[in-house]
């Protein structure tokens, strides 16, 4: 199954989890199963819409994937990875 790996940041409605295993096929199903399971996760990468926020990035193993992407498939031990946005100054 699919694993979507989340960083700290965005732990809190995943009550700590870092790597989720999940039953998708696309990278937005894997989105859509972990909020499933932790209601709140989906807010923080995804605008009413469906998209992708503008400050939100999503790896597939490793490459990153385009905005309009999330209709990649996805299977067996494949990873989607979300990078937090970093504030600095």
């Amino acid at each position: 199954m699919p694993q979507v790996h989340i960083p700290s940041r965005y732990r809190v409605p995943t009550k700590g989890e870092g790597r989720i295993e999940v039953e998708a096929s696309t990278v937005k199903a894997c989105i859509e199963a972990v909020e499933a399971l932790y209601p709140g996760f989906q807010e923080l990468l995804l605008n009413a819409k469906g998209e992708l926020h503008l400050t939100s990035k999503l790896f597939l193993n490793g490459e990153l994937l385009d905005r309009n992407a999330l209709d990649t498939p996805v299977s067996g031990d494949d990873i989607v990875a979300v990078l937090a946005p970093a504030a600095g100054g």
